[in-house]
């Protein structure tokens, strides 16, 4: 349901609006974040080790360079 949901907010930030773009990216940002470390009822954040390691792990370490 909540990636329904980010596509929606997706498709509403490329819009034009009377709210700044900077604003609106910063709640998409928080809602994403949101969505990693709550995923599937675990807390990944309270128990970074074994669930939220592999995340910080792709996007620092094992990042794509453009």
């Amino acid at each position: 349901m909540a990636h329904i949901e980010l596509k929606d907010v997706n498709k509403g930030i490329l819009r034009t609006t009377p709210v700044s773009t900077k604003i609106l990216t910063h709640i998409l940002n928080l809602a994403r974040i949101i969505d990693v470390t709550c995923k599937h009822n675990q807390d990944e954040y309270t128990h970074p080790e074994k669930l939220l390691k592999p995340h910080i792990i792709a996007l620092l370490v094992d990042s794509i360079e453009i």
